[in-house]
C-alpha cells in the first residue's frame, strides 16, 4: 500500500475511507462499518509530539505566526481542525497532537493543497503566504527532511533542519532568533514547522 497509493493519499487524491476500503479488510459482527475510520482518527488525535520543540514555537509566538505545514493525509488535517476548535491548553503534561494544537495559527497540509513540498514549494506554500500577503522571503521552515529545506530555500526561504532525537532544538532556537530580532520586529512573520509526531 506504501508506494504510490501513500502519495496519492497524502495529496488527497485517495480519502482516508477509500485508503480502509482498499485494504478489504473484513470485521465481524461486534464492529460497525465505520470502525476502522473511527480509530484512525483517534490514533491521529493520540500521536506524540516534540513537546520541546512546542514549547519552544510557544515562545515566539508573539513574534511570528506559527503555521504546521505537513506532507499529510485527510485523516490528519481532520483531527487537526478538531483539536483547535476545543480550544485546550496543553498542561506539562501534555504530549499529543490534541493537547498542542491549539499553540499553532494554522495549517497547511499537502491533502488540502495537492502537493508535497519538496514536490512543488510554489504550490505547497505559496496560495498561504500570498493570503496573508508574505513571500518566501519572509517565512521560516522548520523540518526534518533535507529535500523539503532545500526546496524551500530555493524559493528564498528560511530553512532549518531538525530532527527529532538526533539535533538540538536550542540551535533551531538560535536560528530563529537570527532570523527574527525580537526587539525590533513586529509579530508579522511566519514560521512553518513540520509536524515531529510518532503514531
Amino acid at each position: 500500500m506504501f508506494s504510490n497509493k501513500a502519495n496519492e493519499w497524502m495529496k488527497g487524491l485517495l480519502s482516508s475511507e477509500e485508503i480502509i476500503r482498499s485494504m478489504n479488510i473484513e470485521l465481524d459482527g461486534r464492529f460497525g462499518d465505520d470502525f476502522l475510520t473511527r480509530r484512525l482518527y483517534i490514533d491521529c488525535a493520540k500521536m506524540r509530539v516534540n513537546v520541546e520543540l512546542f514549547e519552544m514555537l510557544r515562545k515566539i509566538k508573539s513574534y511570528v505566526l506559527v503555521v504546521l505545514a505537513t506532507d499529510n493525509m485527510d485523516c490528519f488535517l481532520h483531527t487537526f481542525d478538531k483539536a483547535r476548535s476545543r480550544k485546550r491548553r496543553p498542561t506539562p503534561q501534555s504530549e499529543t497532537l490534541s493537547d498542542w494544537a491549539i499553540i499553532l495559527d494554522d495549517i497547511i497540509c499537502s491533502s488540502e493543497v495537492a502537493a508535497l513540498k519538496a514536490e512543488d514549494p510554489e504550490r505547497f506554500f505559496g496560495p498561504w503566504l500570498a493570503e496573508h500577503g508574505f513571500t518566501f522571503a519572509d517565512a521560516a521552515l522548520i523540518d526534518d527532511r533535507a529535500d523539503n529545506c532545500t526546496a524551500f530555500a530555493a524559493h528564498g526561504g528560511r530553512a532549518v533542519q531538525y530532527k527529532m532525537g538526533v539535533g538540538d532544538v536550542h540551535d533551531v532556537f538560535e536560528a530563529l532568533t537570527g532570523w527574527v530580532d525580537s526587539e525590533t520586529v513586529a509579530p508579522t512573520r511566519s514560521s512553518m514547522t513540520e509536524s515531529e509526531s510518532r503514531a
